[in-house]
């Protein structure tokens, strides 16, 4: 008989001595979520605090004195508005008249070259 030769081992063999666990696939998931909500409490918390600090622990005079200038300067937009309204209606009424003199003067030039041509050509006796 032929002397046994030793077996060979698959390399697949070592996977079945060790134990292997699986782990949760939501484990990336839930970190990500809490990396989330902490930003999002920050941000509440970053504008809670500004808005607190604007209505109670700023100078109330400060905003009083921006709320004034605020006023007038709302107060000037609308007067500098209505101005531009008044340029503009102005600009388009003299471009009219402008329109009308020009038309008007093109007729009295057309006359006086008639008048010019006619008193050239004046009959004889």
């Amino acid at each position: 008989m032929e002397p046994m030769k030793p077996s060979r081992r698959s390399p697949n063999h070592d996977l079945t001595r060790n134990e292997y666990a699986l782990s949760p696939a939501s484990r990336g998931v839930g970190r990500m979520a809490f990396v989330l909500g902490a930003m999002l409490v920050v941000v509440l918390m970053a504008v809670v605090g500004l808005r607190f600090f604007e209505n109670n622990l700023a100078p109330t005079s400060y905003l009083s004195d921006v709320r004034a200038e605020n006023l007038e300067l709302r107060k000037e937009l609308a007067k500098l508005r209505l101005e531009l309204e008044v340029e503009l209606a102005t600009r388009s009424e003299l471009e009219r008249q402008v329109a009308t003199l020009n038309e008007q003067l093109k007729q009295v030039g057309d006359e006086l070259a008639f008048l010019k041509s006619a008193g050239a050509r004046k009959p004889e006796k």
